[in-house]
């Protein structure tokens, strides 16, 4: 009886690894690429692998000082230096401009980011999702279900990120998440994980998850 109990108990969700956390607190801008615009660090359990999956939901926030932009960053390892740390994958939106730029960033003296591609602006003031999908060559980039571009790593890929930084982005647009609530997204493939930031919250779910 105990062996078929733990063995009905290993096909429940439980059994898959999940974890949620509150995104950790806005700041002031640092020395980041706009400094009076709000920010956040989220440091993950562990880096990034083949197969990964980042959705990020969520809206830009006011923006009006300076000008309104946001900005996404998948840094190397865990104690982040903007302009020091490398960036394996920048996006920024640039409501000035009106444009939109994929690229990554490599420390230089004049704090220049590469530019891989330049779109319009492909953002408004509504709550969007971004889902990021981790492979072997680079990172290919949808915005609400529709492709924008596969982002090839330049020196440092995937392997080493283990820092998200987001600046200027609002998760509580919607409904807010408890992470007392019942877990989502059971195991769909061994080995694969699925980042999910949005609604107050950043879940780590083993297995891939639609948006």
């Amino acid at each position: 009886m105990k062996l078929l109990t733990v063995l009905f108990l290993g096909l429940l969700p439980v059994a898959y690894g999940y974890k949620c956390d509150i995104l950790p607190p806005l700041k002031p801008g640092g020395a980041g690429t706009y400094p009076n615009l709000l920010e956040r660090y989220i440091v993950m359990p562990k880096t990034l692998q083949v197969g990964d999956t980042i959705i990020i939901t969520g809206k830009v926030g006011n923006g009006t000082v300076p000008f309104k932009r946001f900005t996404i960053d998948f840094f190397v390892g865990k104690n982040v230096v903007y302009y020091t740390t490398v960036s394996t994958l920048h996006i920024t939106g640039q409501y000035d401009l009106n444009s939109t730029f994929i690229g990554d960033y490599q420390p230089n003296p004049q704090h220049k980011f590469r530019s891989d591609k330049a779109f319009p602006l492909l953002f408004t003031d509504e709550p969007t999702t971004l889902r990021i999908t981790v492979e072997a060559d680079g990172y290919t980039v949808y915005k609400d279900k529709v492709f924008l571009h596969k982002l090839k790593y330049l020196k440092e890929n995937y392997s080493t990120v283990q820092t998200i930084y987001l600046q200027n982005l609002d998760f509580q647009t919607e409904c807010s998440i408890d992470c007392k609530e019942d877990k989502v997204c059971p195991a769909a493939e061994s080995g694969k994980r699925t980042i999910i930031i949005g609604n107050r919250v950043v879940r780590y779910v083993d297995g891939i998850c639609p948006e």
